[in-house]
């Protein structure tokens, strides 16, 4: 495969448009208790009757739980019809309080890979209730040790010594694959997928994250898209086979496996702007674990310059 120049490889016909329009609110509210929704629309605009499945993308730091699309996910829609979705949020209280976001999107049911992503989503979530101290407790405490403590001292005087610690086997560290492939690549940030695991990366752009076959991850930011240059849109990283894709604290392979590993792991996420680079580890579809570190956006400048690494070892 080799990529064309402005509209995917050499040979197959131009990418049509996104069969959707999904359109929503710039941020929702949550209660005291740290629940919340939103509605947001999907507007059919392939011309055909169509079947929509309709999903929630988390972004940086949230987890796909906190999210319910209301009624079904996959809905029948007539040519040029709109359907109205409802996404319930709830936290869970042991989450930090902070700013966190999320994406609503939509796929074909006969093309559920090919997802289009509405606006970013903004919320807070509010610091947890905090609960009364259960005074029961220590009341049930003291008594259970006043029944107890003098069961527990015969047993202090009585019980036998303790047999010597016998020592444990020093755990073998796992050893870092080697490293098939690792460079340094620009890209036009509007509209991008890339297959990491060529010698040479192969990169197409202006897609729709449309699958093609080879690509690994898929780039969009809605400002280079829509205007040539960058805003306040964050840079959204998808993976093109539904496999994990996460942020993470650093670019190791240790940290890279276990940010995957996680059960509650996304297939994409949105990169804030700071000034700092940001590692976002990914599956890449002949199943290697990767690494990018993405270097932070230059203003005025579309194009984005990440450091990618490609591992051996296989999710």
């Amino acid at each position: 495969m080799s990529g064309g120049e402005g509209f995917g490889p050499v040979g197959p016909a131009a990418a049509e448009g996104p069969p959707f329009a999904v359109a929503g609110p710039a941020s929702v509210s949550l209660d005291a208790g740290r629940s919340g929704s939103g509605s947001f629309t999907v507007s059919n605009v392939t011309g055909r009757p169509v079947r929509a499945r309709v999903l929630v993308l988390p972004g940086a730091g949230a987890d796909a739980s906190w999210f319910q699309v209301v009624g079904e996910s996959e809905r029948a829609m007539p040519v040029a019809g709109t359907a109205t979705v409802d996404v319930a949020v709830k936290v869970p209280e042991k989450v930090p309080a902070g700013a966190f976001s999320f994406v609503v999107g939509a796929a074909l049911e006969e093309a559920p890979d090919q997802v289009v992503s509405g606006p970013t989503v903004a919320f807070q979530v509010p610091d947890p209730k905090k609960r009364k101290f259960p005074w029961w407790i220590v009341i049930a405490l003291v008594a259970l040790l006043l029944l107890a403590g003098g069961g527990a001292l015969i047993w202090a005087l009585t019980r036998p010594d303790d047999p010597p610690p016998t020592q444990s086997p020093t755990p073998t560290p796992t050893p870092t694959p080697e490293v098939l492939v690792s460079d340094t690549l620009s890209f036009w940030a509007g509209d991008a997928m890339i297959d990491f695991e060529e010698p040479e990366p192969q990169v197409w752009q202006r897609t729709y994250c449309r699958f093609l076959p080879g690509s690994d991850l898929c780039f969009s930011d809605q400002d280079v898209m829509a205007a040539g240059f960058p805003a306040f849109e964050p840079l959204s990283v998808s993976s093109t086979s539904f496999a994990g894709v996460a942020i993470a604290a650093d670019g190791e392979y240790d940290t890279c496996v276990a940010a995957l590993s996680d059960p509650g792991v996304s297939s994409g996420v949105s990169i804030p702007d700071l000034p700092i680079p940001t590692y976002v580890c990914f599956i890449t579809g002949a199943r290697h674990f990767g690494v990018l570190e993405i270097s932070p956006q230059d203003d005025g400048v579309a194009e984005r310059r990440v450091r990618y690494t490609i591992w051996e070892g296989q999710a």
